[in-house]
This record gives structure tokens, C-alpha cells and sequence, in this order.
């Protein structure tokens, strides 16, 4: 069996991922941020964990740390998860020795699905329907924003980038009003350079994933947000696989094969009931609600893994249920979290009701359920991660109180 080396073990991904590769046998260790709370460190499959310096802070110092770990423990082959290691990987991916492999895409393709302005120009290119965007790089191209449309959405063109050796966070924020509007664009101007204005765009959130090589689309998979952890937009504290949706497939297919990618990818878009699926955004990188599909059958770690090591392809497609559902624990408290605070001012949409939303996530179980992070084979993940939420929120609690 091969030795995996998995990074980012703070986030949802890795966890799948080190439960997917020890579940098949392979010799597991996990990577984190030095002094950040990693849940898949504590997995039982997990048989050594690092920390490396923040690649946020350092780069170049968190790729030197990667390799001397991948030199001095024979790895096989590199995971990374999130932008924040993906991005410094793809950078220096030349110096990994010829017998360890790095789970990456093609240098160019990372480039265009990182850059959210670009994946829409490719979009539209192909006639796939996209919420109408501006690229604002200085404050004179607010003009051609129209000022009879709001809310509008202010969002990062990189979820992260690195500017003079510093990183630079993406979000989204909304404006609802022109002041509103110019106060957000000059922030994210001063701290960036860039920004999108984004018209915004209501439905459920779905999400499309599949396996690529070759130019070939194999294993897709669907499902639909049921909840998020910020009601106005966010990932999902619990979602649901779906049948295929034959425009969604083909949509996504063409605008993931026209960007060159290679690996498995996620393709994000809100649908409306009356006028069907608006394109967000790709994620070229493991996602979130990963879990969702593995318990589905369609184990998309597994499956990269063995194409990164052995060569093999994955089946053209695998039979699935629809109305599967999969939680996220910790996503569902703060979701609630979020929910009790209140309907934001402004906001265009019905809010979720705070006690409706707990009756729902109150019940434990039923048939077809399954979770994230809380697996009774494999308990330490989920439990650790409760225990660090209810203690990251105490401590701010401690610290409003103080001031």
C-alpha cells in the first residue's frame, strides 16, 4: 500500500479523504497549520501528524517543510485540499521527487477555475447562463454598474491570492444600496486591486461533481443544499444527493473540458424553479460536502488516489440514490448560530425560522442519513471538532464580555 500525505486536515475534505485512504489500506499522515485545531488529525486512519509553517505567512517556507516531510518519510503521494496549499504546491511542483506524485491539476487550469472572472468568460463563451458580472479595477468602472439593481453582490476575484509575498483573502459581501456599493468596491480595491459586482442571484444551491481525464467526464454525481451554514449563501451544513440533471451534466461537462482540467472538480450554481440553473462558480479542488457522494458509492478520494498512483481510471459512471442525506455537525450549530441572530436587515429573501430550523436538526437519525464528520467507526474526528467549537465560541464569548 502507498504512503499519502494529506494537508489542510482542518477542513471537511481531508477528513473524507484520510478516512478513505485508511479505509483502503494505505498508510495515512496529515498536515495542518501550525497551532490550528485539525480534525482529521485525529482520525483513527491517521498513523502520523504534521504541522508545517501557515502558507498564508509563508510559502516558500511551508513548500520546504512539505518536502523534507514527503524526503524523509518516503511519501508516495501529496493531497492537498484547500487554495491555500494547492496554490504554493502548483508553484513549486517541480521539485517533488520523480517517486512522490502531488494530487494537482494541470498548472494552466488550476489558473483559470482560481480565477472566477475568467471561469465566467469561459462560461458565456459556451452559452451557459451566468449571473451578469463587472470586473471593477478602479473606482471609475462603477459607472457601468446599473444603480436601480440591488442588492448586488460584492465578491473576490480569487477566493486567495499573493500579492509581494502576502496573502491576500477573498469573500463576498452584498451591497444594498450605491454608498454601500462604493464603500465595499474601494475595500476590496485597496486590499486587491480588483473586484466583481455581481447581480444577485436567488435559488437552491446544487452542485455537480465528476472525475476527469483525457478530456473524458466520468462518475458525475448531483445534489441539492438543504441547508447552509450563512442562510444567505455559504457551503452546506446539510445537503442531499439528486438525480442527474442532463443541462447541469452537459453544462458543466463542456465548461470543465473547454478549461483543460484533469482530477476531480465541483461546479456550483443556483437554480431557480422558473428559469433554471445560473453557473456560480467551479471549485477545482476536493469540496466540502465531498462526503456526500462517498456515501453515495461514488468515492471520489479513492478514485483520485488510484489514478494518481496506478494509472487507473474510475467507471464511466456509478449507479446512485437520490435522497441520500449528509450533515455536517458543526456546520449545523453554527447555522443555528447564524439563524438566531436574526434576519439581516435588508436581505431580499425569507429567512429560515430559528426553532423550525433546530426541530430539524434535533432529530439524531433517520433512514438514509448519514454525516460528515460524526462516525461511530471512527468517533474521535467528530467529537474533537464539537468540543473545539463550543470552546472557539466560549473564548469569544469571554473576550466580548472583557471589553
Amino acid at each position: 500500500m502507498a504512503r499519502i500525505l494529506i494537508l489542510d486536515g482542518h477542513s471537511s475534505a481531508a477528513l473524507a479523504f484520510t478516512r478513505s485512504a485508511g479505509r483502503a489500506g494505505h498508510w495515512v499522515a496529515v498536515g495542518a497549520n501550525a497551532g490550528m485545531f485539525a480534525a482529521a488529525k485525529l482520525s483513527r486512519y491517521c498513523q502520523l501528524d504534521v504541522s508545517y509553517p501557515v502558507s498564508t505567512d509563508d510559502a516558500r517556507g511551508f513548500v520546504d517543510a512539505i518536502l523534507k516531510f514527503v524526503n524523509d518519510q518516503a511519501v508516495d503521494l501529496v493531497v492537498p485540499i484547500t487554495d491555500w496549499t494547492i496554490l504554493p504546491l502548483s508553484e513549486h511542483r517541480e521539485f517533488f521527487p520523480e517517486s512522490c506524485k502531488v494530487a494537482l491539476p494541470p498548472r494552466a487550469s488550476i489558473e483559470k477555475v482560481s480565477d472566477k472572472y475568467q471561469t465566467l468568460q469561459i462560461a458565456q463563451s459556451l452559452g451557459i447562463r451566468t449571473p451578469r458580472t463587472w470586473l471593477i479595477e478602479s473606482e471609475r468602472d462603477l459607472a457601468s454598474v446599473p444603480g436601480n439593481q440591488f442588492p448586488l453582490v460584492v465578491k473576490d476575484r480569487f477566493s486567495i491570492r499573493w500579492r509581494d509575498g502576502r496573502a491576500i483573502f477573498g469573500g463576498v459581501s452584498y451591497a444594498y444600496s450605491r454608498d454601500e456599493l462604493q464603500r465595499k468596491v474601494n475595500d476590496r480595491l485597496a486590499a486587491a486591486g480588483d473586484v466583481l459586482v455581481q447581480e444577485f442571484a436567488a435559488g437552491t444551491g446544487v452542485g455537480f461533481s465528476c472525475f476527469l481525464a483525457g478530456g473524458e467526464v466520468r462518475i458525475p454525481f448531483q445534489w441539492k443544499r438543504i441547508r447552509e451554514v450563512d442562510p444567505r449563501g455559504s457551503a452546506s451544513s446539510c445537503r442531499e444527493s439528486s438525480a442527474l440533471d442532463e443541462r447541469i451534466k452537459n453544462d458543466s461537462s463542456r465548461l470543465i473540458q473547454r478549461i483543460g482540467f484533469e482530477g476531480i472538480a465541483m461546479v456550483e450554481y443556483k437554480v431557480d424553479g422558473n428559469n433554471g440553473p445560473v453557473l456560480m462558480e467551479i471549485n477545482g479542488r476536493p469540496w466540502g460536502s465531498i462526503a456526500l457522494p462517498i456515501a453515495c458509492g461514488v468515492d471520489y478520494p479513492r478514485y483520485l488516489t488510484e489514478w494518481c498512483l496506478q494509472g487507473e481510471l474510475p467507471p464511466k459512471e456509478i449507479p446512485y440514490r437520490a435522497g441520500i442525506t449528509c450533515r455536517r455537525m458543526v456546520g449545523e450549530l453554527t447555522h443555528l448560530s447564524n439563524v438566531r441572530a436574526g434576519k439581516p436587515a435588508n436581505w431580499p429573501l425569507p429567512y429560515p425560522s430559528f426553532w423550525s430550523s433546530l426541530l430539524k436538526i434535533a432529530v439524531p437519525w433517520y433512514p438514509g442519513m448519514h454525516y460528515d464528520d460524526l462516525w461511530l467507526s471512527d468517533l474521535r474526528p467528530g467529537i474533537g471538532g464539537l468540543a473545539n467549537w463550543f470552546r472557539v465560541r466560549t473564548s469569544s464569548s469571554a473576550r466580548i464580555k472583557k471589553t
